[in-house]
């Protein structure tokens, strides 16, 4: 996102014929109730049309980034025939009351030392399963911490 754009919410939605659709809605046009969502303050979608909403997340990167010894791993509907798998660390996850929301790296700056991260909202009518799934040793330390085999 530039200096002068307003931050965006990108809303895919299912559209009869099983087409999928992206509405890009201003941050401050955009909102959710029990029901649905609510675009452009004068239209609602219910949930079971909303495959997910999607925003752009800069945040700072401060401190290195925590081990990761359990990630969550979701498989959701994308509207696809297969769906799709996300993966996020534990601390990128959050189960709210209407939707799943999942923090997944983009890009990170170091230049400007920030990371750059999409925030995934999924309707839980869209959410086939979640996992909380433990990770080997060899998945959590960074390959320069693993301290090698001795030689004899």
């Amino acid at each position: 996102m530039n200096a002068g754009e307003s931050p965006v919410c990108r809303v895919h939605l299912a559209d009869p014929g099983g087409r999928v659709t992206i509405h890009e809605v201003p941050i401050d046009s955009f909102g959710t109730t029990e029901r649905g969502i609510t675009m452009y303050e004068t239209t609602v979608v219910p949930w079971h049309r909303v495959l997910r909403y999607v925003r752009d997340v800069v945040q700072p990167l401060d401190e290195p980034e925590p081990a990761r010894h359990v990630e969550i791993r979701a498989w959701v509907d994308d509207g696809s025939e297969t769906g799709e798998t996300l993966r996020v660390r534990t601390d990128r996850f959050e189960p709210g009351p209407w939707t799943a929301d999942f923090l997944v790296v983009e890009a990170m700056n170091v230049a400007t030392s920030t990371i750059h991260l999409e925030k995934i909202h999924v309707p839980w009518g869209r959410v086939f399963q979640y996992e909380r799934v433990r990770l080997a040793a060899e998945h959590v330390l960074p390959a320069e911490h693993v301290v090698p085999a001795r030689p004899d």
